[in-house]
C-alpha cells in the first residue's frame, strides 16, 4: 500500500498540471459566477451649505448604516457638480437642515433606490431631533439611551413566506465548481486501475507480496488524499485570500467534505469497474459529473426547482447531500445532529458503490 502511494505521489510531482488545472478552473467559475451578484457600493459624493462640518459627519454616518448597495462620502461641491458635467458621476447629494437636494447625470434605478433610502434617514433623524427637544436632550444622547434599553427586550423577526431559502451568490458558486472539479480529479485518479489493468502491470502486481487489498486500497487512499487536498487548498485561498465569508464554519467544512469525498471515491470505483477502456471514461466521467451537478444543486440551488421528478432524482447523486452539508455549516448555521441525516446517506451510497464496484472488477479479472 505505501509503495503505490509513493508511486502516485511520484507521478503528481512528474505531472502535476491535471490537478492544478482542476484548481484553476474552480478559482476562475467560482470567482466569474460569484461575483455577478456583488457588485461593488456605489459612491454618492454629499456637500452641504448650511450644515457645520460635525452635522454633516452625523448625517453621513447615518446614511451609510445598514446599507450595502451605497456609500456616502463628502466632497466639495465644485468638485461634484464638475463631474456630473463630465458625466463621470450619476448623482450627487445636496444635504440641508430639513432638506435635501439630488443632482443627476442620469436616471438610473439606484438613484430612485438612493433617494428613498436618503428619504427615510432624514425622516428618521428629524424626528429623532424633536423627540430629543421634547426631553431636553440631544440626538446623540436620546440615540445611546435607545441602544441600552433595546438590550433589556428580545426580539423575533418573522416572514409571511417562512420557507423562503438563504441564498449568497459567492458560497453557491464556491462550494458548487469545487465539488464539480473535484469530480474529476477523483474519478481519473481512481481510474488509473483501469489502466494498470489493460496494461498487465496489476497481474505483476499481484504476483508481489502486495495484497489485492492493499492494492486497492493504496489506490483509493490517495484519490481520497488528491481529493482532499485540492477542496482543502481552494477553501483556504478563498477564505484567506479571497475573503469570501463562510459564517464561521470555514474549519467545519473541511471536516464535512470527507463524506462527499468517501461517496465519490466509491462511485469512482464502480465507474472504473463498468467502463471496458480508458476512452469510454473519457466520455462517461464528463457526463456523470456534469449531470450531477446539474441535478446536485451545484449550478444552481435546488429551492429554485419546481419540477418533483428532477427533485426526486437530486436524492439519488452524492453532490446534492454534500452541498447540503457545506450550507449547513456555514450560512445555514446547522446544529451537528443535522449533518446526520446527510452523512449517513453518503456514507451508504460510498459503501454501496464501493462493493458493487470491487465486485465487478474481480469479476472482470476472473473471466
Amino acid at each position: 500500500m505505501r509503495a503505490i502511494l509513493i508511486n502516485h505521489i511520484h507521478h503528481l510531482r512528474r505531472q502535476p498540471f491535471a490537478v492544478i488545472g482542476m484548481m484553476v478552473l474552480t478559482v476562475v467559475f467560482a470567482l466569474a459566477l460569484g461575483q455577478v451578484n456583488h457588485a461593488s457600493p456605489v459612491k454618492v459624493p454629499v456637500f452641504s451649505e448650511e450644515l457645520s462640518k460635525t452635522e454633516l459627519t452625523s448625517l453621513l454616518q447615518a446614511l451609510n448604516e445598514d446599507v450595502e448597495n451605497f456609500t456616502f462620502i463628502a466632497e466639495k461641491e465644485e468638485v461634484i457638480k464638475e463631474k456630473l458635467d463630465e458625466a463621470s458621476i450619476d448623482v450627487g447629494l445636496q444635504l440641508e437642515k430639513d432638506s435635501y437636494k439630488l443632482f443627476m447625470s442620469a436616471t438610473t434605478q439606484n438613484s430612485t433606490l438612493m433617494e428613498s433610502h436618503v428619504a427615510t434617514v432624514l425622516q428618521n433623524e428629524r424626528v429623532l431631533r424633536v423627540a430629543a427637544t421634547e426631553l431636553g436632550s440631544t440626538p446623540e444622547q436620546l440615540k445611546e439611551k435607545v441602544a441600552s434599553a433595546s438590550s433589556m427586550f428580545s426580539f423575533s423577526q418573522k416572514s409571511f413566506n417562512e420557507d423562503e431559502f438563504v441564498y449568497d451568490a459567492a458560497i453557491q458558486s464556491l462550494f458548487g465548481f469545487s465539488l464539480f472539479f473535484v469530480v474529476f480529479t477523483v474519478s481519473f485518479t481512481v481510474s488509473t486501475i483501469l489502466d494498470q489493468k489493460r496494461n498487465g502491470i496489476w497481474n505483476r502486481m499481484v504476483l508481489s507480496p502486495l495484497t489485492k487489498t492493499q492494492m486497492y486500497l493504496g489506490h483509493v487512499s490517495y484519490s481520497f488524499f488528491i481529493g482532499y487536498v485540492q477542496l482543502a487548498v481552494i477553501f483556504l485561498f478563498f477564505h484567506y485570500v479571497i475573503g469570501v465569508d463562510l459564517y464561521g464554519g470555514f474549519p467545519f467544512i473541511l471536516v464535512v467534505i470527507i463524506p462527499y469525498l468517501f461517496a465519490l471515491v466509491s462511485l469512482g470505483v464502480l465507474i472504473s469497474a463498468l467502463a471496458t477502456n480508458p476512452r469510454q471514461l473519457d466520455g462517461i466521467i464528463p457526463l456523470i459529473a456534469v449531470s450531477m451537478a446539474m441535478i446536485g444543486g451545484a449550478y444552481w440551488p435546488l429551492e429554485i426547482v419546481q419540477s418533483e421528478a428532477l427533485l426526486f432524482l437530486s436524492k439519488l447523486v452524492p453532490m446534492t447531500y454534500g452541498m447540503e452539508m457545506l450550507k449547513g455549516a456555514t450560512i445555514l448555521e446547522w446544529g451537528l445532529s443535522e449533518f446526520f441525516l446527510p452523512a449517513s446517506v453518503l456514507f451508504c451510497m460510498g459503501v454501496l458503490f464501493m462493493g458493487i464496484g470491487l465486485n465487478f472488477m474481480e469479476r472482470k479479472a476472473s473471466v
